[in-house]
Protein backbone atom coordinates (compact mmCIF):
# COMPACT_ATOMS: atom_id res chain seq x y z
CA UNK A 1 0.00 0.00 0.00
CA UNK A 2 2.19 2.29 0.98
CA UNK A 3 4.68 1.57 -2.39
CA UNK A 4 1.25 2.56 -4.37
CA UNK A 5 0.86 5.91 -2.48
CA UNK A 6 4.59 6.81 -3.70
CA UNK A 7 3.91 5.84 -6.87
CA UNK A 8 1.09 8.00 -6.93
CA UNK A 9 2.78 11.03 -5.24
CA UNK A 10 5.63 11.33 -7.39
CA UNK A 11 2.90 11.19 -10.31
CA UNK A 12 1.43 14.17 -8.71
CA UNK A 13 4.45 15.98 -8.24
CA UNK A 14 5.97 15.85 -11.82
CA UNK A 15 2.79 17.09 -12.66
CA UNK A 16 2.93 20.19 -10.88
CA UNK A 17 3.72 23.15 -12.67
CA UNK A 18 2.81 22.14 -16.12
CA UNK A 19 0.42 23.20 -18.34
CA UNK A 20 -1.98 20.50 -19.75
CA UNK A 21 -0.96 20.63 -23.28
CA UNK A 22 -3.96 21.15 -25.75
CA UNK A 23 -5.13 18.42 -28.06
CA UNK A 24 -6.63 19.34 -31.12
CA UNK A 25 -9.24 16.42 -32.51
CA UNK A 26 -8.33 15.23 -35.70
CA UNK A 27 -9.98 17.06 -38.40
CA UNK A 28 -13.00 15.08 -40.05
CA UNK A 29 -12.37 13.74 -43.50
CA UNK A 30 -13.22 15.91 -46.04
CA UNK A 31 -16.56 14.92 -47.24
CA UNK A 32 -17.81 13.41 -50.62
CA UNK A 33 -19.21 15.86 -53.06
CA UNK A 34 -20.44 16.28 -56.62
CA UNK A 35 -17.07 17.30 -57.86
CA UNK A 36 -14.12 14.59 -57.57
CA UNK A 37 -10.65 14.42 -58.41
CA UNK A 38 -9.85 11.61 -60.52
CA UNK A 39 -7.08 10.50 -62.87
CA UNK A 40 -7.18 12.85 -65.67
CA UNK A 41 -8.92 15.65 -64.06
CA UNK A 42 -12.01 16.50 -62.11
CA UNK A 43 -15.49 14.85 -62.75
CA UNK A 44 -18.68 16.30 -61.77
CA UNK A 45 -21.61 13.63 -60.83
CA UNK A 46 -24.48 13.79 -59.06
CA UNK A 47 -25.67 13.36 -55.54
CA UNK A 48 -29.23 12.69 -54.85
CA UNK A 49 -31.68 13.77 -51.95
CA UNK A 50 -30.93 10.39 -50.48
CA UNK A 51 -26.94 10.51 -50.08
CA UNK A 52 -26.27 8.67 -53.38
CA UNK A 53 -23.79 9.87 -55.40
CA UNK A 54 -23.53 8.75 -59.32
CA UNK A 55 -20.09 9.67 -61.21
CA UNK A 56 -20.96 8.41 -65.36
CA UNK A 57 -19.13 7.97 -68.06
CA UNK A 58 -15.36 8.44 -66.45
CA UNK A 59 -12.54 7.73 -68.81
CA UNK A 60 -9.91 4.76 -67.23
CA UNK A 61 -8.29 4.48 -70.47
CA UNK A 62 -7.39 6.64 -73.41
CA UNK A 63 -9.70 6.30 -76.39
CA UNK A 64 -8.75 3.22 -78.38
CA UNK A 65 -8.70 5.20 -81.67
CA UNK A 66 -6.58 5.69 -84.82
CA UNK A 67 -3.35 4.13 -84.02
CA UNK A 68 -4.66 2.82 -80.55
CA UNK A 69 -7.27 0.47 -82.52
CA UNK A 70 -6.33 -3.13 -81.22
CA UNK A 71 -3.49 -1.75 -79.20
CA UNK A 72 -3.14 -2.19 -75.30
CA UNK A 73 -5.23 0.46 -73.28
CA UNK A 74 -3.06 3.55 -72.61
CA UNK A 75 -3.41 6.07 -69.48
CA UNK A 76 -6.62 8.11 -69.63
CA UNK A 77 -5.51 11.82 -71.60
CA UNK A 78 -5.72 14.48 -69.20
CA UNK A 79 -8.42 17.07 -68.94
CA UNK A 80 -8.92 20.76 -67.97
CA UNK A 81 -12.20 21.50 -67.83
CA UNK A 82 -14.36 19.72 -64.88
CA UNK A 83 -15.48 16.92 -67.06
CA UNK A 84 -19.76 16.12 -66.93
CA UNK A 85 -20.22 12.79 -65.29
CA UNK A 86 -24.02 12.96 -64.72
CA UNK A 87 -24.72 10.57 -67.99
CA UNK A 88 -22.79 7.33 -68.84
CA UNK A 89 -20.62 7.26 -72.49
CA UNK A 90 -21.31 5.86 -75.15
CA UNK A 91 -21.14 1.95 -75.60
CA UNK A 92 -18.35 -0.16 -77.11
CA UNK A 93 -19.09 -0.81 -80.97
CA UNK A 94 -21.11 -4.01 -81.23
CA UNK A 95 -23.86 -4.81 -83.54
CA UNK A 96 -27.66 -3.36 -83.08
CA UNK A 97 -29.77 -5.52 -81.68
CA UNK A 98 -27.77 -8.32 -81.20
CA UNK A 99 -29.13 -11.18 -78.94
CA UNK A 100 -32.20 -12.31 -80.49
CA UNK A 101 -36.03 -11.34 -79.52
CA UNK A 102 -35.04 -11.99 -75.48
CA UNK A 103 -31.51 -10.07 -74.72
CA UNK A 104 -31.61 -7.98 -77.82
CA UNK A 105 -29.92 -4.47 -76.95
CA UNK A 106 -30.55 -2.07 -79.44
CA UNK A 107 -31.31 1.84 -80.17
CA UNK A 108 -27.53 2.93 -78.47
CA UNK A 109 -24.69 5.23 -79.40
CA UNK A 110 -21.86 3.05 -79.97
CA UNK A 111 -18.30 4.67 -80.69
CA UNK A 112 -15.12 3.21 -79.99
CA UNK A 113 -14.28 5.93 -77.71
CA UNK A 114 -15.86 4.02 -74.83
CA UNK A 115 -13.42 2.98 -72.24
CA UNK A 116 -15.26 4.85 -69.14
CA UNK A 117 -16.60 3.47 -66.20
CA UNK A 118 -19.17 4.18 -63.61
CA UNK A 119 -19.36 4.98 -59.99
CA UNK A 120 -22.18 4.70 -57.60
CA UNK A 121 -21.80 5.15 -53.94
CA UNK A 122 -23.06 6.71 -50.68
CA UNK A 123 -20.43 7.30 -48.62
CA UNK A 124 -20.64 10.50 -47.25
CA UNK A 125 -16.62 10.43 -46.64
CA UNK A 126 -13.56 10.05 -48.92
CA UNK A 127 -11.13 7.21 -47.33
CA UNK A 128 -14.34 5.96 -45.75
CA UNK A 129 -13.17 2.39 -46.87
CA UNK A 130 -16.77 0.51 -48.01
CA UNK A 131 -15.96 -2.58 -49.29
CA UNK A 132 -16.33 -2.35 -53.35
CA UNK A 133 -17.66 -4.37 -56.25
CA UNK A 134 -16.75 -3.76 -60.07
CA UNK A 135 -18.64 -5.51 -62.62
CA UNK A 136 -18.26 -6.72 -65.72
CA UNK A 137 -20.90 -6.88 -68.08
CA UNK A 138 -21.61 -9.87 -69.83
CA UNK A 139 -23.15 -10.23 -73.80
CA UNK A 140 -20.71 -13.30 -75.24
CA UNK A 141 -18.31 -10.55 -75.00
CA UNK A 142 -19.53 -9.02 -78.47
CA UNK A 143 -22.20 -6.91 -76.79
CA UNK A 144 -23.52 -5.41 -73.61
CA UNK A 145 -22.45 -2.11 -71.55
CA UNK A 146 -21.35 -1.15 -67.67
CA UNK A 147 -24.29 1.55 -68.12
CA UNK A 148 -27.33 -1.23 -68.47
CA UNK A 149 -26.69 -2.26 -64.32
CA UNK A 150 -28.13 0.41 -61.75
CA UNK A 151 -26.26 0.55 -58.56
CA UNK A 152 -29.14 2.07 -56.04
CA UNK A 153 -30.45 -1.47 -54.82
CA UNK A 154 -26.60 -2.96 -53.89
CA UNK A 155 -25.22 0.70 -52.96
CA UNK A 156 -28.13 0.48 -50.32
CA UNK A 157 -26.22 -2.77 -49.01
CA UNK A 158 -23.23 -0.95 -48.04
CA UNK A 159 -20.84 -1.11 -50.74
CA UNK A 160 -19.04 1.34 -53.83
CA UNK A 161 -20.52 -0.23 -57.12
CA UNK A 162 -18.26 0.34 -60.29
CA UNK A 163 -19.58 -0.73 -64.06
CA UNK A 164 -17.01 -1.03 -66.69
CA UNK A 165 -17.36 -1.12 -70.49
CA UNK A 166 -14.41 -2.94 -72.45
CA UNK A 167 -13.46 -3.67 -75.93
CA UNK A 168 -15.78 -5.81 -77.62
CA UNK A 169 -15.90 -8.55 -80.71
CA UNK A 170 -12.94 -8.19 -82.59
CA UNK A 171 -12.12 -4.72 -81.91
CA UNK A 172 -11.21 -6.34 -78.28
CA UNK A 173 -10.16 -9.55 -79.22
CA UNK A 174 -8.03 -9.84 -82.74
CA UNK A 175 -4.55 -11.53 -82.65
CA UNK A 176 -2.10 -10.63 -86.16
CA UNK A 177 1.54 -10.86 -86.50
CA UNK A 178 1.97 -7.55 -87.36
CA UNK A 179 -0.26 -6.80 -83.57
CA UNK A 180 2.58 -9.57 -82.21
CA UNK A 181 5.32 -6.86 -83.51
CA UNK A 182 4.35 -3.87 -81.38
CA UNK A 183 4.42 -5.73 -78.50
CA UNK A 184 7.53 -5.98 -75.84
CA UNK A 185 6.38 -9.60 -75.28
CA UNK A 186 5.80 -10.36 -78.65
CA UNK A 187 1.79 -11.06 -78.13
CA UNK A 188 -1.24 -10.12 -79.14
CA UNK A 189 -4.83 -10.57 -78.17
CA UNK A 190 -7.10 -10.42 -75.40
CA UNK A 191 -7.33 -6.28 -75.47
CA UNK A 192 -10.80 -6.56 -74.01
CA UNK A 193 -8.95 -8.28 -70.68
CA UNK A 194 -6.71 -5.56 -70.85
CA UNK A 195 -9.41 -3.12 -70.51
CA UNK A 196 -10.75 -4.99 -67.66
CA UNK A 197 -7.31 -5.17 -66.04
CA UNK A 198 -7.30 -0.88 -66.94
CA UNK A 199 -10.19 -0.83 -64.98
CA UNK A 200 -9.04 -2.10 -62.45
CA UNK A 201 -6.15 0.01 -61.92
CA UNK A 202 -8.06 2.74 -62.02
CA UNK A 203 -10.34 1.45 -59.66
CA UNK A 204 -7.10 0.50 -57.40
CA UNK A 205 -5.50 4.30 -57.97
CA UNK A 206 -8.81 6.65 -56.96
CA UNK A 207 -11.59 4.82 -55.46
CA UNK A 208 -10.67 6.02 -52.21
CA UNK A 209 -12.19 9.09 -53.38
CA UNK A 210 -15.45 7.86 -53.65
CA UNK A 211 -15.06 6.46 -50.23
CA UNK A 212 -14.09 2.86 -51.43
CA UNK A 213 -11.19 0.18 -50.34
CA UNK A 214 -8.69 -0.45 -52.58
CA UNK A 215 -7.92 -3.26 -50.10
CA UNK A 216 -11.30 -4.81 -50.67
CA UNK A 217 -12.04 -4.90 -54.21
CA UNK A 218 -14.70 -7.84 -55.33
CA UNK A 219 -14.88 -8.73 -58.92
CA UNK A 220 -18.14 -10.00 -60.57
CA UNK A 221 -19.79 -10.86 -63.78
CA UNK A 222 -22.30 -12.88 -65.48
CA UNK A 223 -22.33 -14.66 -68.69
CA UNK A 224 -19.20 -13.38 -70.38
CA UNK A 225 -18.85 -11.42 -67.20
CA UNK A 226 -18.13 -14.39 -65.45
CA UNK A 227 -15.79 -16.12 -68.33
CA UNK A 228 -14.28 -12.99 -67.82
CA UNK A 229 -13.93 -13.83 -63.84
CA UNK A 230 -12.04 -16.56 -64.97
CA UNK A 231 -9.79 -15.43 -66.84
CA UNK A 232 -8.90 -12.42 -64.47
CA UNK A 233 -8.09 -15.21 -61.65
CA UNK A 234 -6.07 -17.01 -64.03
CA UNK A 235 -4.48 -13.32 -65.27
CA UNK A 236 -0.74 -12.81 -64.10
CA UNK A 237 -1.65 -9.26 -64.79
CA UNK A 238 -4.41 -8.91 -62.59
CA UNK A 239 -2.76 -10.44 -59.92
CA UNK A 240 -3.49 -8.08 -56.75
CA UNK A 241 -6.65 -5.70 -58.08
CA UNK A 242 -9.19 -7.57 -56.74
CA UNK A 243 -9.70 -9.65 -53.33
CA UNK A 244 -12.72 -11.79 -54.18
CA UNK A 245 -14.82 -12.85 -57.21
CA UNK A 246 -18.27 -13.50 -57.94
CA UNK A 247 -19.02 -15.76 -61.27
CA UNK A 248 -23.00 -15.86 -62.37
CA UNK A 249 -22.68 -18.69 -65.33
CA UNK A 250 -19.98 -18.78 -67.32
CA UNK A 251 -16.32 -19.88 -66.95
CA UNK A 252 -13.35 -20.50 -69.02
CA UNK A 253 -12.56 -24.23 -68.22
CA UNK A 254 -13.30 -25.89 -71.95
CA UNK A 255 -10.47 -26.02 -74.18
CA UNK A 256 -9.48 -22.65 -74.99
CA UNK A 257 -7.97 -21.74 -78.51
CA UNK A 258 -4.40 -20.20 -78.63
CA UNK A 259 -3.24 -17.03 -80.24
CA UNK A 260 -0.43 -19.20 -82.41
CA UNK A 261 -1.12 -22.84 -82.34
CA UNK A 262 -3.53 -24.58 -84.44
CA UNK A 263 -5.23 -28.04 -82.61
CA UNK A 264 -7.28 -30.60 -83.56
CA UNK A 265 -10.36 -28.66 -82.68
CA UNK A 266 -9.36 -24.73 -84.15
CA UNK A 267 -6.98 -22.84 -85.79
CA UNK A 268 -4.50 -20.53 -84.41
CA UNK A 269 -5.90 -16.83 -83.60
CA UNK A 270 -3.59 -15.24 -85.07
CA UNK A 271 -4.31 -17.15 -88.39
CA UNK A 272 -7.75 -16.05 -88.02
CA UNK A 273 -7.02 -12.18 -87.69
CA UNK A 274 -5.07 -12.39 -90.41
CA UNK A 275 -8.21 -13.68 -92.31
CA UNK A 276 -9.73 -11.28 -90.55
CA UNK A 277 -7.64 -8.37 -91.86
CA UNK A 278 -7.59 -9.43 -95.53
CA UNK A 279 -11.81 -9.88 -95.08
CA UNK A 280 -11.55 -6.06 -93.41
CA UNK A 281 -9.34 -4.82 -96.92
CA UNK A 282 -11.89 -6.54 -99.37
CA UNK A 283 -10.35 -8.23 -103.06
CA UNK A 284 -7.26 -6.71 -103.56
CA UNK A 285 -7.11 -4.22 -100.91
CA UNK A 286 -4.66 -3.32 -98.33
CA UNK A 287 -4.53 -5.42 -95.13
CA UNK A 288 -1.79 -3.56 -93.33
CA UNK A 289 -1.96 -2.50 -89.55
CA UNK A 290 -1.97 0.78 -90.95
CA UNK A 291 -4.78 0.23 -93.43
CA UNK A 292 -7.11 -1.60 -91.38
CA UNK A 293 -6.74 0.51 -88.50
CA UNK A 294 -8.19 3.71 -90.82
CA UNK A 295 -10.87 2.01 -91.72
CA UNK A 296 -13.99 2.97 -90.19
CA UNK A 297 -15.56 1.33 -87.37
CA UNK A 298 -18.74 0.26 -88.74
CA UNK A 299 -17.19 -1.43 -91.74
CA UNK A 300 -15.29 -3.06 -89.11
CA UNK A 301 -18.83 -4.08 -87.63
CA UNK A 302 -19.92 -5.35 -91.20
CA UNK A 303 -16.76 -7.68 -91.69
CA UNK A 304 -17.51 -9.34 -88.45
CA UNK A 305 -21.04 -10.28 -89.28
CA UNK A 306 -19.58 -11.41 -93.00
CA UNK A 307 -18.54 -14.95 -91.35
CA UNK A 308 -20.17 -16.29 -87.67
CA UNK A 309 -16.36 -17.26 -87.21
CA UNK A 310 -15.79 -13.74 -86.70
CA UNK A 311 -17.62 -13.21 -84.14
CA UNK A 312 -17.39 -16.86 -82.92
CA UNK A 313 -17.15 -16.86 -78.53
CA UNK A 314 -14.54 -19.56 -78.11
CA UNK A 315 -12.51 -17.56 -80.57
CA UNK A 316 -12.33 -14.38 -78.82
CA UNK A 317 -10.61 -14.62 -75.55
CA UNK A 318 -7.43 -16.84 -75.90
CA UNK A 319 -4.34 -18.20 -74.86
CA UNK A 320 -2.02 -15.18 -75.91
CA UNK A 321 0.89 -16.33 -73.72
CA UNK A 322 0.99 -13.12 -71.28
CA UNK A 323 -2.52 -12.53 -70.33
CA UNK A 324 -3.56 -15.56 -70.31
CA UNK A 325 -0.27 -17.73 -70.30
CA UNK A 326 -1.70 -20.85 -70.53
CA UNK A 327 -5.19 -22.87 -70.48
CA UNK A 328 -7.63 -21.54 -67.37
CA UNK A 329 -7.69 -25.14 -66.60
CA UNK A 330 -4.28 -25.99 -66.62
CA UNK A 331 -3.85 -22.55 -64.47
CA UNK A 332 -6.51 -23.37 -61.73
CA UNK A 333 -5.20 -27.29 -62.07
CA UNK A 334 -1.53 -25.73 -60.72
CA UNK A 335 -2.70 -23.71 -58.23
CA UNK A 336 -1.90 -20.46 -60.14
CA UNK A 337 -4.71 -18.54 -59.99
CA UNK A 338 -5.23 -15.89 -57.46
CA UNK A 339 -5.72 -16.92 -54.60
CA UNK A 340 -8.95 -15.10 -52.97
CA UNK A 341 -12.10 -16.72 -51.92
CA UNK A 342 -15.31 -17.59 -55.09
CA UNK A 343 -18.73 -17.45 -55.28
CA UNK A 344 -20.00 -18.86 -57.96
CA UNK A 345 -22.63 -20.92 -59.92
CA UNK A 346 -25.15 -21.12 -62.63
CA UNK A 347 -29.09 -21.28 -63.52
CA UNK A 348 -31.16 -24.47 -63.52
CA UNK A 349 -32.94 -23.58 -67.52
CA UNK A 350 -29.62 -21.55 -68.84
CA UNK A 351 -31.09 -23.21 -72.53
CA UNK A 352 -34.36 -21.98 -72.42
CA UNK A 353 -33.93 -19.00 -74.03
CA UNK A 354 -31.62 -19.97 -76.81
CA UNK A 355 -33.95 -22.29 -78.26
CA UNK A 356 -34.94 -19.60 -80.63
CA UNK A 357 -30.62 -20.06 -82.11
CA UNK A 358 -30.44 -23.90 -82.29
CA UNK A 359 -33.22 -24.73 -84.53
CA UNK A 360 -31.96 -22.84 -87.76
CA UNK A 361 -28.71 -24.32 -87.66
CA UNK A 362 -29.79 -28.21 -86.22
CA UNK A 363 -33.32 -28.68 -87.14
CA UNK A 364 -36.59 -29.30 -84.65
CA UNK A 365 -37.20 -31.62 -82.03
CA UNK A 366 -35.28 -34.97 -81.56
CA UNK A 367 -33.92 -35.10 -84.51
CA UNK A 368 -31.94 -31.31 -84.17
CA UNK A 369 -30.65 -32.35 -80.56
CA UNK A 370 -29.29 -35.60 -82.04
CA UNK A 371 -27.31 -33.17 -84.16
CA UNK A 372 -26.56 -30.97 -81.19
CA UNK A 373 -25.16 -33.65 -79.38
CA UNK A 374 -22.91 -35.04 -81.82
CA UNK A 375 -21.39 -31.16 -82.39
CA UNK A 376 -21.10 -30.51 -79.12
CA UNK A 377 -19.84 -33.88 -77.14
CA UNK A 378 -19.00 -36.03 -80.46
CA UNK A 379 -16.80 -37.82 -77.76
CA UNK A 380 -18.97 -39.31 -75.71
CA UNK A 381 -21.45 -39.95 -78.29
CA UNK A 382 -22.15 -43.18 -77.75
CA UNK A 383 -23.12 -42.01 -74.06
CA UNK A 384 -24.95 -39.49 -74.05
CA UNK A 385 -28.58 -41.23 -73.46
CA UNK A 386 -28.87 -42.36 -69.79
CA UNK A 387 -27.42 -38.38 -69.22
CA UNK A 388 -29.41 -36.89 -71.89
CA UNK A 389 -32.57 -39.11 -72.95
CA UNK A 390 -34.61 -38.22 -76.33
CA UNK A 391 -37.02 -40.77 -76.62
CA UNK A 392 -39.76 -38.27 -76.74
CA UNK A 393 -39.73 -34.60 -78.42
CA UNK A 394 -40.80 -32.99 -74.87
CA UNK A 395 -37.56 -35.42 -73.48
CA UNK A 396 -35.53 -34.33 -76.71
CA UNK A 397 -36.47 -30.38 -75.70
CA UNK A 398 -35.58 -31.02 -72.02
CA UNK A 399 -32.20 -32.74 -72.77
CA UNK A 400 -31.73 -30.10 -74.91
CA UNK A 401 -32.01 -27.27 -72.68
CA UNK A 402 -29.84 -28.86 -69.96
CA UNK A 403 -26.80 -29.87 -71.91
CA UNK A 404 -26.63 -26.30 -73.44
CA UNK A 405 -26.35 -25.45 -69.72
CA UNK A 406 -24.34 -28.43 -68.33
CA UNK A 407 -21.46 -27.77 -70.96
CA UNK A 408 -21.22 -23.93 -70.92
CA UNK A 409 -22.36 -23.63 -67.45
CA UNK A 410 -22.84 -25.79 -64.66
CA UNK A 411 -19.28 -27.77 -66.24
CA UNK A 412 -17.38 -24.52 -65.52
CA UNK A 413 -18.56 -23.26 -62.60
CA UNK A 414 -17.93 -26.88 -60.83
CA UNK A 415 -14.58 -27.55 -62.45
CA UNK A 416 -13.81 -23.67 -61.28
CA UNK A 417 -15.00 -24.54 -57.79
CA UNK A 418 -13.10 -27.95 -57.24
CA UNK A 419 -9.67 -26.18 -58.89
CA UNK A 420 -10.13 -24.03 -55.83
CA UNK A 421 -8.78 -26.99 -53.92
CA UNK A 422 -5.41 -26.18 -55.22
CA UNK A 423 -5.34 -23.38 -52.98
CA UNK A 424 -6.46 -21.67 -49.40
CA UNK A 425 -9.16 -19.84 -50.40
CA UNK A 426 -12.49 -21.33 -50.30
CA UNK A 427 -15.01 -22.15 -53.07
CA UNK A 428 -19.07 -21.29 -52.68
CA UNK A 429 -20.65 -22.87 -55.06
CA UNK A 430 -24.83 -21.93 -55.92
CA UNK A 431 -27.57 -23.34 -58.42
CA UNK A 432 -30.19 -20.59 -58.89
CA UNK A 433 -33.65 -21.89 -59.18
CA UNK A 434 -35.92 -19.04 -58.88
CA UNK A 435 -38.04 -18.65 -62.36
CA UNK A 436 -38.66 -14.82 -62.23
CA UNK A 437 -42.20 -13.34 -63.25
CA UNK A 438 -41.32 -12.94 -67.26
CA UNK A 439 -44.22 -14.04 -69.94
CA UNK A 440 -44.48 -17.75 -70.26
CA UNK A 441 -42.25 -18.09 -66.74
CA UNK A 442 -43.33 -21.74 -66.84
CA UNK A 443 -41.06 -22.31 -70.38
CA UNK A 444 -38.07 -20.24 -69.25
CA UNK A 445 -38.15 -21.28 -65.76
CA UNK A 446 -35.06 -20.44 -64.01
CA UNK A 447 -33.35 -18.58 -67.56
CA UNK A 448 -29.79 -17.10 -67.95
CA UNK A 449 -29.44 -14.03 -66.71
CA UNK A 450 -32.12 -14.70 -64.64
CA UNK A 451 -30.54 -13.83 -61.47
CA UNK A 452 -29.79 -10.29 -62.56
CA UNK A 453 -32.80 -8.79 -61.62
CA UNK A 454 -32.23 -10.14 -57.97
CA UNK A 455 -29.12 -8.99 -57.36
CA UNK A 456 -29.14 -5.33 -58.89
CA UNK A 457 -32.69 -4.62 -57.65
CA UNK A 458 -34.44 -4.21 -61.01
CA UNK A 459 -36.90 -6.47 -60.91
CA UNK A 460 -38.66 -5.75 -64.00
CA UNK A 461 -35.81 -6.74 -66.47
CA UNK A 462 -36.67 -9.00 -69.44
CA UNK A 463 -40.00 -7.35 -68.49
CA UNK A 464 -41.16 -9.29 -65.88
CA UNK A 465 -43.81 -8.53 -63.15
CA UNK A 466 -42.42 -9.00 -59.49
CA UNK A 467 -44.19 -9.75 -56.74
CA UNK A 468 -43.80 -9.15 -52.87
CA UNK A 469 -41.93 -12.63 -53.01
CA UNK A 470 -39.47 -11.86 -55.75
CA UNK A 471 -38.97 -8.41 -53.67
CA UNK A 472 -37.81 -10.49 -50.70
CA UNK A 473 -35.97 -12.48 -52.54
CA UNK A 474 -33.84 -10.00 -53.99
CA UNK A 475 -33.19 -8.61 -50.99
CA UNK A 476 -31.67 -12.30 -50.05
CA UNK A 477 -29.89 -12.84 -52.63
CA UNK A 478 -28.29 -9.08 -52.65
CA UNK A 479 -27.53 -9.56 -49.18
CA UNK A 480 -25.39 -13.04 -49.79
CA UNK A 481 -23.51 -10.73 -52.70
CA UNK A 482 -23.03 -7.99 -50.34
CA UNK A 483 -22.13 -10.41 -47.32
CA UNK A 484 -19.48 -11.88 -49.35
CA UNK A 485 -18.55 -8.73 -51.16
CA UNK A 486 -17.69 -7.59 -47.21
CA UNK A 487 -16.14 -10.61 -45.57
CA UNK A 488 -15.38 -13.21 -48.32
CA UNK A 489 -17.42 -15.81 -46.67
CA UNK A 490 -21.53 -15.62 -47.63
CA UNK A 491 -22.71 -16.42 -44.39
CA UNK A 492 -24.27 -13.93 -41.68
CA UNK A 493 -26.70 -13.25 -40.04
CA UNK A 494 -30.73 -14.24 -41.41
CA UNK A 495 -28.19 -15.54 -44.47
CA UNK A 496 -28.58 -19.57 -45.06
CA UNK A 497 -26.19 -21.68 -44.10
CA UNK A 498 -23.55 -22.18 -46.88
CA UNK A 499 -20.29 -24.55 -46.68
CA UNK A 500 -17.43 -24.18 -48.77
CA UNK A 501 -17.55 -26.78 -51.75
CA UNK A 502 -14.93 -29.33 -51.45
CA UNK A 503 -14.27 -32.52 -53.90
CA UNK A 504 -15.11 -34.82 -51.07
CA UNK A 505 -18.72 -33.08 -50.02
CA UNK A 506 -19.53 -31.33 -53.18
CA UNK A 507 -21.82 -28.89 -51.77
CA UNK A 508 -23.97 -26.29 -53.13
CA UNK A 509 -26.42 -23.92 -52.47
CA UNK A 510 -29.75 -24.07 -54.14
CA UNK A 511 -31.34 -20.43 -54.85
CA UNK A 512 -34.76 -20.26 -55.29
CA UNK A 513 -37.72 -21.54 -53.90
CA UNK A 514 -36.13 -24.27 -51.91
CA UNK A 515 -33.27 -22.05 -50.98
CA UNK A 516 -30.97 -24.58 -48.72
CA UNK A 517 -27.27 -26.43 -48.47
CA UNK A 518 -27.53 -29.64 -51.00
CA UNK A 519 -24.73 -32.17 -52.26
CA UNK A 520 -23.40 -33.63 -55.35
CA UNK A 521 -25.19 -31.14 -58.75
CA UNK A 522 -25.62 -33.35 -61.86
CA UNK A 523 -23.11 -36.00 -61.24
CA UNK A 524 -23.16 -37.97 -64.10
CA UNK A 525 -23.94 -35.15 -66.50
CA UNK A 526 -20.56 -33.48 -65.02
CA UNK A 527 -18.24 -36.60 -65.57
CA UNK A 528 -20.02 -37.08 -69.01
CA UNK A 529 -18.51 -33.46 -69.84
CA UNK A 530 -15.18 -33.75 -68.01
CA UNK A 531 -14.43 -37.17 -70.01
CA UNK A 532 -15.16 -35.15 -73.36
CA UNK A 533 -13.23 -32.38 -72.35
CA UNK A 534 -10.58 -34.33 -71.29
CA UNK A 535 -10.57 -36.28 -74.91
CA UNK A 536 -10.60 -33.31 -76.45
CA UNK A 537 -7.03 -31.97 -75.12
CA UNK A 538 -5.30 -35.63 -75.34
CA UNK A 539 -6.23 -35.55 -79.42
CA UNK A 540 -4.51 -31.96 -79.70
CA UNK A 541 -2.08 -31.95 -81.83
CA UNK A 542 -0.32 -28.65 -84.12
CA UNK A 543 -1.29 -28.29 -87.54
CA UNK A 544 1.04 -28.97 -90.27
CA UNK A 545 0.57 -25.86 -91.33
CA UNK A 546 -1.30 -22.67 -90.67
CA UNK A 547 -2.09 -20.29 -93.24
CA UNK A 548 -4.87 -17.95 -93.21
CA UNK A 549 -6.60 -20.16 -96.15
CA UNK A 550 -6.66 -23.19 -93.86
CA UNK A 551 -9.17 -22.04 -91.49
CA UNK A 552 -9.26 -25.55 -90.34
CA UNK A 553 -5.97 -25.85 -89.31
CA UNK A 554 -5.20 -28.63 -91.41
Amino acid sequence: MRAALTVVGVALVAGCGQEEAAVEPPAPPPPIVAEVMVSGGMVRGVVGEDGLKQYHGIPFAAPPTGERRWAPPAPPQPWSEVKDASQPGPVCMQPQGQGGSFYGFGDFEANEDCLTLNVWTRAEHIGEQLPVMVWIHGGALVTGAGSQYPGEFLTAKGVVLVTANYRLGRFGFLAHPALNGESPQGVSGNQGLRDQIAALEWVRDNIEQFGGDANNVTIFGESAGSLSMSLLQASPLANGLFHRVIGESGGAFQPMWFRDKATQYSTSAESLGERFALALAGEGGDASLAAIRALPAEHVIETIQSDPEFSSYDALAIVDGEVIPDEVATIFAQGRQADVPVLIGSNSDEGTTFMEFFTPLFGEGAAGFAAYSQATLPEVADELGEAYPAESEEQAYRSWVDMFGDVLFAYPMQAWAASMENVSSDAYLYWFTWAPPVENKEQYGAFHAGELGYVFGNLDLFGAVPTPADHEFADLISGIWTQFAKTGNPNGEGLPEWPAYTRANQAYMELGVDTGSKTHLRTAQMALIEKAWAARRAAEQPAQSDQPDQPDGS
